[in-house]
């Protein structure tokens, strides 16, 4: 009796072990994720995919260690060690269909790895260009968790889902990714219910942070002569001079109206 006792109270000291070991190797994974140190976050993947064998977070996480990396057949591999566990995982299930989607050779892709070679190959440099009135960057609020952040990229099409008390910014697979501020959606509201039509990249991925670039790709007739949205370097130009007029205008007439009363 004594013995299983010792034999359980043991096994109970190394699962409290490894589960600690775990949450640790965890955090240093989702940091360097989060700084895109891909080698290392790749290192720290292996070790928690060995110590949890058949978590389909885990394997996922070490799929996108190696999809940053280049290494696009290893990369397919967990994914699909995934989908034979969990087959209705939507992560997995979008990550092969992108994998499965590029053609490598006709889009030069860069296989020595460099965080994200892949997708900064293939993307246009004219896909970030800001142009005023009619894109604007947006810091999304109330985001997903960070582990969802974690596979998204920058480049990646999103779609705006108006709503009456906002909009929300979701992915291809309509899962939510973080809303707009209010003034922004209640601006956008308006717009796209008049006709305008919109499209939405992601323009960079943060700690707990997502940011958007909004682009006007068609203008209704209705706002033919109204920007989608306002050059904000001209509208602080003009603030700073109006500024600087009114501090160089009298204070007020009062002066001048006492002393012509005073006559």
């Amino acid at each position: 009796m004594l013995t299983r006792y010792c034999d359980y109270h043991i096994l109970c000291v190394y699962q409290m072990a490894t589960d600690s070991t775990c949450d640790d190797l965890y955090r240093q994974a989702l940091d360097a994720a989060l700084n895109c140190d891909w080698d290392k976050a790749l290192e720290i993947n292996l070790r928690l995919s060995k110590l949890l064998p058949g978590n389909t977070e885990c394997l996922n996480r070490l799929a996108k260690s190696y999809f940053e990396l280049g290494k696009y057949t290893l990369a397919k591999k967990i994914y699909s060690q995934v989908l034979e566990i969990d087959p209705y995982n939507t992560i997995a299930q979008k990550n092969i269909k992108k994998i499965s989607s590029f053609k490598k050779n006709a889009n030069g892709l860069n296989h020595n790895g460099g965080g994200n070679g892949l997708l900064k190959a293939s993307l246009s440099p004219s896909l970030f260009l800001e142009e005023p009135g009619v894109t604007k960057i947006v810091n999304l609020v109330k985001v997903a968790e960070p582990q969802k952040l974690l596979t998204l990229s920058p480049g990646s099409i999103v779609n705006l889902i108006a709503k009456k008390r906002g909009i929300s910014v979701v992915d291809s697979y309509n899962q939510y990714l973080g809303a707009l501020p209010d003034d922004s959606a209640h601006h956008l509201q308006k717009l796209i219910s008049g006709g305008n039509k919109y499209q939405v990249i992601i323009k960079s991925v943060k700690n707990n942070g997502l940011s958007i670039l909004i682009r006007e790709v068609f203008r209704s007739k209705k706002f033919k002569n109204q920007a989608s949205f306002l050059d904000e370097s001209r509208v602080l130009a003009y603030s700073s001079d109006n500024i600087s007029l009114m501090k160089e205008m009298p204070e007020d007439d009062t002066g001048e109206e006492a002393s012509d009363s005073s006559l």
